[in-house]
């Protein structure tokens, strides 16, 4: 008997040695490390209340929801993330000592990371790693607020509640291009990157020409799927199947598709996969600042600054569409959201305070007779007129030493040209018509001072009007014509006509987008994609688009 109780008692100290941690060890052991930490509120609270009990962690390994969230973990990528930002090369350790470990501290350690690691990866799917404000001086949009609690979330899933890839789907911006990015990236991903580099040229290249950088430029294009595959091999001929591809490569990146190969073509494409990716990354990152512009409730018009372009879309449909001229990369137009409430016919147009003293009182004190040259006069705040003569031009060194408007009638002259729609704003921004319609022609339509040039304003305001008794088409024609004797008119002549239903604006900045038919790509005019793959530490070349 006292051999058999020698011989077990051995055993079962070698059998309790190897026991793993129990649950309310591992429970000790997280209330042991969050009460040591104390200053992550959130956590301590989500834990509090689910009595310290771990949320992913078992005793030897991870439970059910742990190996899931390693599974979504995974899938981040697509999101434009890195997935070593949520799971570390310590947790990584962790997670292999607890395979083996019976110290339940490295449990809890690893249920807090994880759980931290889960707080952190919902942030940053949802509204984004980075506020737009901190990094861009004219992003104005206010960044959107959190549409879910995250430690609820947490608690729900301590609880054993909720599907995570449904979580995660709900975390995601409820946006369609965000999906359709996050498809591109995924499709891209797989791609092998090619070595192409496009050589420039000092001429211009057309249909029927013959030059040393068709081979590469075939190459480049068929690795973009603008041009079938071997099509053409090694040819030195712009043919008709070339042509074709050419004008799709321009379309698709809002160039002019006319198919002449020149200088923007050339910049365009020399763009690497890499590159692109990158693009597409940190176009998914801006996605997530974004307040959903897709919500059909309400008419809304949007003006893609790198596009170019405004669209009108109606019940999610885009009914009318303008190419657009926008700011100068000195003057950049921002990004912001407003609600357009009314037009202005035969607008006159109040200078602004940069305008005013970068351009124009420099050339009245050059010349006195600009003002009368551009049909412009001096007005105080009251609006009375001043006689420009009594003005001392040649002392105005800043705002302080001129307490007066200089206002430029309605005509030909006036850059407003016939019509502005107006969504009040602290940027002093609106839409306009112009005189000067040559500038829709060209690839990048960066001219103006802030506001926003349009091709088609009579055709818009006719829109917005529409159902209007008061202002028929034939009325808003009269409206926007411009007689010889209207060079004359009075400042009170200009006609404000308010809309029947007030029209979100959102002016945005987005350079890559997917959808069924193609992949659209425009150019960093601002430089904000640049600025914001630095942010993300995502390298980009020189030749980055």
């Amino acid at each position: 008997m006292k051999f058999k109780i020698a011989y077990y008692i051995p055993v079962f100290i070698i059998v309790f040695s190897c026991q793993k941690p129990s649950q309310n060890e591992i429970s000790d052991g997280i209330e042991s490390l969050i009460q040591e930490s104390a200053n992550d509120t959130s956590l301590t609270k989500v834990y509090a209340e689910n009595d310290f009990k771990p949320i992913w962690v078992e005793s030897g390994g991870l439970r059910k929801v742990g190996q899931n969230y390693l599974e979504e973990l995974d899938k981040v990528v697509f999101d434009g993330l890195e997935k070593s930002n949520y799971l570390s090369g310590k947790q990584i350790q962790l997670l292999e000592k607890i395979k083996e470990s019976k110290d339940p501290s490295a449990h809890a350690a690893l249920d807090i990371a994880l759980s931290q690691s889960f707080l952190a990866l919902a942030s940053d799917l949802n509204i984004g790693m980075i506020d737009p404000g901190a990094i861009h001086k004219d992003w104005k949009l206010e960044r959107k607020a959190p549409t879910v609690s995250y430690e609820e979330v947490l608690g729900s899933i301590a609880k054993g509640g909720g599907n995570l890839q449904e979580i995660f789907t709900l975390l995601r911006p409820d946006n369609p291009r965000y999906e359709e990015l996050k498809n591109l990236l995924k499709n891209q991903l797989g791609k092998q990157v090619e070595i192409t580099l496009v050589d420039s040229l000092s001429a211009k290249i057309g249909k029927g020409d013959r030059h040393l950088s068709i081979p590469s430029l075939r190459q480049k294009l068929a690795f973009l799927d603008d041009l079938p595959g071997g099509s053409g091999n090694g040819k030195e001929v712009y043919d008709d199947e070339l042509f074709e591809a050419v004008k799709k490569f321009q379309k698709r990146h809002g160039l002019i598709d006319d198919g002449v190969i020149g200088k923007d073509f050339f910049a365009a494409i020399n763009y690497s996969q890499a590159d692109f990716l990158a693009k597409i990354k940190v176009n998914l990152e801006r996605l997530r600042w974004l307040p959903d512009f897709t919500d059909n409730k309400k008419d809304k018009i949007i003006v893609n600054i790198p596009d170019y372009h405004l669209f009108y879309v109606q019940d999610g449909d885009t009914i009318f569409s303008s190419r657009v001229v926008v700011g100068k990369e000195y003057r950049q137009t921002p990004v912001f959201k407003a609600e357009m409430s009314y037009l202005v016919f035969s607008p006159t147009w109040t200078l602004p305070q940069t305008i005013l003293w970068e351009d124009v009182i420099p050339s009245i004190q050059k010349d006195l007779s600009y003002l009368e040259q551009n049909n412009m006069k001096v007005l105080d705040f009251q609006e009375n007129e001043i006689d420009y003569e009594e003005v001392d031009w040649e002392s105005l060194e800043d705002e302080e030493d001129f307490p007066y408007l200089i206002r430029q009638k309605p005509g030909g002259q006036n850059p407003l040209g016939r019509v502005k729609f107006m969504f009040p704003n602290n940027y002093s921004i609106y839409i306009h018509d112009s005189p000067a319609k040559h500038l829709f022609s060209v690839d990048e339509r960066t001219f103006s001072s802030g506001c926003i040039r349009m091709e088609k304003a009579e055709e818009f305001a006719t829109l917005l009007l529409e159902g209007s008794g008061d202002w028929d088409t034939e009325k808003i024609s009269e409206a926007m014509k411009f007689e010889e004797e209207k060079e004359a008119m009075n400042f009170e002549e200009e006609k404000k006509v308010p809309l029947d239903h007030e029209k979100d604006v959102w002016i945005l900045y987005l350079t890559v987008w997917s959808s069924e038919e193609s992949i659209a790509v425009r150019e960093d005019i601002y430089g904000m994609d640049r600025k914001l793959a630095e942010a993300l530490s995502i390298p980009v070349s020189e030749y980055f688009l």
